[in-house]
């Protein structure tokens, strides 16, 4: 999200499903990469978890989504002071810098989430051992940390380029991250590129020049001489529209390369540990997933200071804290908002699934701009609206391969939990049934 990070945030680590515990043995670590590379996208996903749709379930995507929308348009009204006493804090690196590091909050959730779910058999030392995987925990640390901070730029490039465009604008451009995504992990995971995949990143292409070429091209009726800068952007420039598209992109392309070095480091982790076997629990994977959002709040915390110093000597942005203590409460409510979408994008990546998770972000477009709307009176034209349609359907063909996959996998669970329950009645309606288990016992002799 805004100052944090746009889109599924953090990629989840793997959870495994028993259909694909026949066909892959996570601990043949040679046989596994060979193979592993060609499925993430392929629908035969080891990284895939899926369940049935419930209302708590729908309740949490639906907050996270509002969430999504929420922090990008307060982290607005933080840097441009825009109807707020106390003036703008128009610091991105700062701001990123904070909402990363409180990530390490989720080490006392993790411990106290435990606590209650284990009792006294939980051991904080041996979860984090399990939690370092094939690695040690310096090993693993070392390698996060170094990703905290292509992260770091990489929210960083998304607040700046938020500085210069619209939110509906920005979440619009930055669904090119999907896109991203993919094609590196073709060029550097090896993965298969679908014909699916093909068509989407052509419609998703479509759909996103459909939403920001219009408005870059035509002038503002109420541009010329005198007009009055938008209140609502920190910076208002020359070729403002321009610049935030692409420090958007840039933040977009960053993006792609973060989930893809993500999913590489959690692959070498966790092949042939239980987090990538059938018997993980859903509860030790969400645990799992926050413990790395917890090391990569730490690896911020230590790696990013030299990124903030560099900013301050460039003179591009000199270090400065709150002046007063309205941006200090609004800084902190922004890195609140922060810590609840990493919250809620876990709990809905878990109780839904990857894929769902992945298209339903496709709507933050819409509900973005309905926000700028109602809330900073940016009108919705039809470019903007059918290029969000574009997008979403791209999108859509993105995932295609995915959301069959998932709809197969549960089709054939439900045949095979068919055919077992007719099988038990048909026992159990046979005159010779017993409810008791017969004794094992030599076969009868057949005369």
């Amino acid at each position: 999200m805004s100052s944090s990070a746009p889109n599924p945030k953090t990629p989840l680590l793997p959870v495994t499903s028993d259909d694909h515990h026949d066909h892959h043995n996570p601990h043949d670590h040679d046989a596994s990469r060979a193979s592993h590379t060609s499925l993430h996208f392929q629908g035969d996903n080891p990284h895939a978890n899926s369940n049935p749709l419930t209302p708590s379930s729908i309740a949490i995507v639906v907050s996270y989504l509002l969430v999504w929308v929420s922090q990008s348009e307060y982290a607005q009204i933080l840097m441009s002071g825009q109807n707020v006493t106390g003036g703008g804090y128009d610091k991105p690196g700062f701001i990123c810098y904070l909402n990363h590091s409180i990530l390490i909050l989720f080490v006392p959730v993790v411990w106290v989430a435990s606590k209650i779910n284990y009792g006294s058999k939980f051991n904080f030392g041996d979860f984090v051992q399990q939690w370092s995987g094939n690695f040690s925990f310096c090993k693993a640390f070392y390698e996060l940390s170094l990703l905290s901070v292509g992260y770091f730029v990489c929210i960083w490039t998304w607040v700046v380029g938020l500085t210069y465009i619209s939110v509906s604008a920005s979440n619009a451009l930055y669904q090119l991250q999907c896109v991203f995504t993919v094609l590196f992990s073709v060029w550097f995971l090896g993965e298969v590129l679908t014909q699916n995949k093909r068509v989407g990143c052509v419609v998703s292409f479509a759909g996103i020049i459909s939403v920001v070429l219009p408005p870059m091209l035509m002038p503002s009726p109420d541009s010329g001489e005198g007009a009055d800068d938008d209140p609502t952007l920190p910076k208002n420039e020359p070729n403002a529209a321009l610049l935030g598209t692409l420090f958007t992109i840039a933040s977009a392309v960053l993006w792609g390369a973060y989930e893809v070095g993500y999913m590489y480091i959690s692959d070498r982790k966790n092949i042939g540990t239980k987090i990538t076997s059938s018997d993980a629990s859903k509860f030790d994977t969400v645990m799992e997933t926050m413990m790395t959002l917890s090391m990569i709040g730490v690896g911020t915390l230590i790696f990013c200071i030299p990124l903030l110093a560099l900013l301050h000597y460039s003179g591009y942005e000199p270090f400065e804290l709150p002046e007063n203590a309205e941006q200090t409460t609004r800084l902190f409510i922004n890195a609140t908002l922060s810590f609840a979408f990493d919250l809620l994008f876990a709990l809905a990546i878990f109780l839904t699934s990857p894929v769902v998770v992945s298209i339903s972000a496709a709507l933050v477009i819409p509900l973005s701009f309905l926000a700028d709307w109602f809330l900073n009176d940016i009108p919705v034209n039809m470019y903007s609206l059918g290029g969000s349609v574009v997008v979403i359907l791209g999108l859509w063909i993105l995932n295609y391969d995915e959301f069959t996959y998932q709809v197969k996998r549960h089709w054939k669970k439900g045949r095979r939990a068919s055919v077992e329950g007719i099988k038990t009645l048909r026992r159990r309606m046979s005159s010779n049934w017993s409810p008791q288990p017969e004794k094992e016992g030599p076969a009868p002799l057949v005369e």
